[in-house]
């Protein structure tokens, strides 16, 4: 692990002791951005959405299958028929295939979005037909690797807070104390809380941030 990410661990832990002891349980936990990769990580976000991760990840394949390399060019060159044909909702497929032609024709320059702060990226990829504020915000933190991303609207992060600190419900203000003490590094403090939502063994690891 580089300095610096040591440095973001080792604030992080001084900010909270129930985010200490999930770091030294999970151990360092990073984002490995790319930021080459946004209209592909756009395109595979709305073949996603509202479903499982298993049938996400089935039609995802599918999708690969299909069209090879995820880039406008070749998504483009394939009809709306086409892309329902492997299971793709109809309203999904007008979702990709507009993208990808506008994409195209220069209207969305994602190479972009490195000039911008976190709320112009979000602004700007929420113009996006199919895209929403969650969306967005998952790009910025995955794919652009911005530090200081909390997304209210991501039910796993809100669960695994929940999960972290036993919380029964998390109103906004709660939630919002959370993300003021994380930040300026709130993107990685939140893969802790995804890791926990995640673990199968969550309550024993649970029950272990209550000591001290």
């Amino acid at each position: 692990m580089e300095k610096e990410e040591t440095d973001i661990l080792a604030y992080l832990q001084a900010q909270d002791p129930v985010l200490a002891r999930l770091i030294a349980h999970y151990g360092g936990l990073e984002i490995r951005p790319d930021g080459e990769k946004v209209y592909e990580r756009l395109v595979t976000h709305i073949i996603s959405q509202m479903l499982s991760n298993r049938v996400a990840d089935v039609l995802t394949d599918r999708f690969t299958d299909l069209v090879g390399d995820i880039t406008p060019e070749n998504v483009i060159s394939h009809s709306p028929e086409e892309l329902r044909a492997i299971g793709i909702s109809g309203r999904k497929a007008e979702y990709i295939l507009q993208l990808s032609e506008d994409t195209l024709n220069g209207r969305y320059d994602f190479s972009s979005l490195s000039e911008m702060d976190d709320q112009e990226v979000v602004a700007f990829l929420t113009q996006i037909k199919g895209v929403g504020r969650w969306t967005a915000e998952m790009i910025a933190e995955f794919t652009l690797g911005r530090p200081d991303i909390f997304s209210y609207d991501d039910v796993a992060l809100q669960n695994g807070l929940k999960k972290a600190y036993g919380f029964k419900t998390l109103s906004r203000k709660r939630f919002e104390r959370c993300r003021k003490k994380f930040r300026p590094y709130c993107s990685t403090a939140s893969l802790y809380f995804y890791r926990l939502n995640d673990d199968p063994q969550w309550r024993q690891v649970a029950e272990t941030l209550k000591d001290g």
